[in-house]
């Protein structure tokens, strides 16, 4: 786990604690709860939004604001996580030895044989904008995203659909068969 993670999870486990009253059970679990649900969003924001730098296998290419509800009792009663400065720039260009977002490793490593004929991703092939796909790094676990997509609300249909606009980059990173991508 992340450094930032972790001090967010010690943040937010001692609010939840100093927050619940002692004779409120039903508000700690909620605050538990919360919690956790902030804590399963972070494998998903750092599939999509973590790369492979010089410095760093695991490098944030964004920020992120957790934005704790309370009520009037002082009661954690909802969060907030929004993010900013995503490194756009990153999905089409990288340095010699860095990576692109974890995420497109996760799918061509991670896919099965009939999910990579749905989103067009042959087996074996490979893209100019995937630079060094043989660095195996520790973030490269699919199953664990999708589980903390599930966990999130996000469904098995709908994360077919995510991963499926992906499949239709394919082309663009292949350009037009002069060997140059079109990205």
């Amino acid at each position: 786990m992340r450094q930032q993670t972790w001090t967010s999870r010690c943040l937010m486990k001692f609010y939840a604690v100093v927050a619940a009253s002692p004779t409120s059970r039903e508000s700690h679990k909620i605050a538990e709860r919360i919690e956790q649900r902030i804590l399963n969003s972070n494998p998903v924001m750092e599939a999509f939004g973590n790369a492979g730098t010089l410095r760093n296998n695991n490098s944030s290419r964004f920020g992120k604001f957790i934005q704790l509800q309370l009520n009037r009792t002082q009661q954690m009663t909802g969060a907030a996580v929004q993010t900013y400065l995503l490194e756009k720039t990153r999905v089409a260009c990288q340095a010699s030895s860095e990576r692109n977002f974890h995420i497109f490793y996760q799918i061509c490593k991670g896919a099965s044989a009939d999910e990579r004929l749905q989103w067009h991703l042959p087996e074996g092939a490979t893209f100019s904008w995937l630079p060094n796909p043989e660095r195996t790094l520790e973030e490269d676990c699919f199953e664990v995203t999708r589980e903390a997509m599930l966990h999130l609300g996000i469904d098995a249909p709908t994360q077919n659909n995510i991963f499926q606009v992906r499949g239709k980059a394919t082309p663009l990173a292949h350009g037009s068969g002069d060997g140059q991508p079109l990205l």
